[in-house]
């Protein structure tokens, strides 16, 4: 690993697909888009504790995508069936800058959700998507905890999405396709993107069950 600092144990692997969640209405795809060009992994590694690493070791940029569960501890009434995590973190290599990027975790084709809307609440930007047995919650940190992040140079650019909506109003945009993070203008230091404390969540429906 160059951009994660731990020294978990690394089980090196062949499967250099798009990095993906499984869920019970389908699969969540989570994708890097630099200038508005997809990439795919050079290296994917399963760590001994569980988890996957993906890497992009590229010319002009490294980029690492640590994806793995959670645990998840929430009080009564709440029921959670599985819960997943992923960090992104992008590194410009020396003299190389990036003029746009995009962090994204998107619906893959023959999704079976029937509902979706906005979930935001405090410390998260988030969409719900839900059926008549669950529910689940994709979701990221909310734009006050990002520009405080920015402001104290904590691996965040100093514009997102230079002279854009994003800027003005929300680093997050959310729909029915999925969640997306852009950002604009990175030079030569390390971007950390945490989508959600939660990447994945599911619940099961229930009459006694209190929703979230």
């Amino acid at each position: 690993m160059k951009l994660f600092r731990g020294k978990e144990d690394l089980i090196q692997g062949t499967d250099l697909i798009k990095p993906s969640i499984y869920t019970p209405f389908g699969t969540i795809e989570l994708s890097l888009a630099l200038s508005s060009e997809c990439y795919l992994p050079t290296h994917c590694a399963q760590l001994k504790h569980g988890g996957s690493l993906y890497q992009y070791y590229y010319d002009s940029f490294d980029y690492e995508l640590l994806l793995c569960n959670l645990d998840h501890n929430l009080s009564l009434p709440q029921e959670v069936d599985e819960c997943w995590g992923a960090v992104f973190r992008l590194k410009p290599n020396a003299y190389n800058q990036i003029s746009t990027c995009s962090f994204s975790a998107l619906w893959k084709e023959g999704y079976s959700w029937e509902d979706y809307g906005d979930d935001t609440g405090e410390n998260l930007e988030a969409v719900e998507y839900e059926n008549e047995q669950y529910r689940l919650h994709i979701g990221t940190q909310e734009k006050p905890l990002i520009m405080r992040k920015r402001i104290q140079g904590d691996m965040i650019p100093k514009s997102l999405a230079l002279n854009s909506d994003f800027e003005k109003y929300s680093f997050v945009l959310h729909s029915d396709q999925g969640i997306e993070v852009s950002m604009t203008e990175m030079d030569c230091f390390l971007i950390d993107i945490l989508l959600s404390g939660a990447c994945r969540k599911y619940l099961k429906k229930q009459d006694d069950v209190q929703e979230l």
